[in-house]
């Protein structure tokens, strides 16, 4: 899984390439709902990711896509991202990365290496790997090369960069954009440059030096992806919640296994997934309760209830108290609190 942060702003960009609905067209053909990217929190399936950049660039025709992503959202990764940013030396940021990308996504790896003189920091999906994922490799590079550039200076380059896929046209374009050769058929995708940059210290016109206080880091902590198997299903029916009523045969297909290997990993963790499915919905229905003005039979069909009174009484039994008077407290507390 990861951060949906990583979809940054694809839609827009889309949009603006190809015209107006071009996004909500796209996520609907992947099976994705278009209003997820709005929710940074969420998660979905990294596969997923993947298949989102390739096929914009598929309809775009533009073999730089990812590329011009990832341009526009140097910055928008989370605060794992800044905590690493905010090191003393680039070693030390190298190393926070490392151990913080698992608040962003899972199945990946940061990795950073010295041999031959040369020293390598890569980027490896060891979960399963579309073979097409040239767009998510070229949408995570811009971002590394502004995290080195703190250390390094605005002009840094490194000395080529490796990918873990077999040469085509489209590196050529990437290449020329970079200004970076760019070798293929590596282990791992990877910046490579001189070993003696590891100890360089941050900038004096680089952004914020101090360390990330205990609520961000926090934050950070609670908002990482999921491991239990339970969370990960729960994280699907997050997703079709928005675009439909949640289904188990929906939730295999987004993990990529059957309808029977889900319930039975579920039995194995002692749940089901009908009671995942109640729990999402008091979640979810507590969120749109509290942050939005929408009338609550709006809300009952948003969360797949065909009648209010059957959220009313579904909600009643999981928070213990109606939709209404949830809201007028939520409403209360922060009009207190501000």
């Amino acid at each position: 899984m990861t951060s949906v942060r990583g979809i940054g702003p694809l839609p827009r960009l889309l949009d603006r390439m190809e015209g107006p609905l071009a996004a909500a067209h796209l996520f609907s053909e992947i099976g994705l709902p278009i209003d997820i990217a709005s929710e940074a929190q969420r998660m979905v399936p990294l596969d997923t990711l993947i298949r989102l950049y390739e096929d914009a660039a598929r309809l775009t025709g533009d073999p730089l896509f990812g590329l011009k992503a990832g341009q526009e959202m140097v910055d928008d990764y989370g605060l794992w991202v800044e905590y690493a940013r905010r090191a003393p030396t680039l070693r030390a940021c190298l190393e926070r990365a490392s151990r913080s990308i698992a608040y962003h996504q899972t199945g990946t790896s940061l990795t950073l290496s010295v041999s031959g003189g040369r020293a390598r920091y890569a980027y490896r999906v060891s979960a399963r790997r579309p073979a097409n994922r040239l767009q998510h490799l070229q949408h995570t590079i811009p971002a590394l090369l502004e995290t080195f550039r703190v250390f390094a200076g605005e002009d840094w380059k490194p000395d080529w960069i490796e990918l873990d896929l077999d040469y085509d046209p489209r590196i050529r374009a990437m290449e020329k954009a970079l200004s970076v050769p760019v070798r293929c058929g590596q282990p791992a995708m990877a910046l490579v440059f001189s070993p003696a940059l590891l100890d360089r210290a941050q900038k004096t016109d680089a952004p914020a030096s101090k360390n990330l206080g205990w609520t961000e880091l926090k934050t950070m902590v609670r908002d990482r992806p999921p491991r239990a198997f339970a969370d990960l299903v729960r994280e699907t029916i997050h997703l079709d919640l928005i675009s439909g009523a949640p289904q188990i045969d929906g939730a295999a297909q987004r993990l990529g296994m059957g309808p029977r290997t889900v319930q039975r990993r579920l039995q194995d963790e002692g749940c089901a997934y009908r009671d995942l499915v109640a729990e999402v919905r008091a979640e979810r229905g507590k969120m749109l309760l509290a942050s939005t003005d929408l009338p609550i039979t709006e809300i009952a069909f948003r969360l797949g209830y065909s009648d209010p009174t059957h959220l009313a009484r579904a909600f009643s039994q999981r928070v213990g108290t109606s939709p209404t008077a949830y809201r007028k407290a939520r409403r209360g507390t922060k009009a207190s609190s501000s």
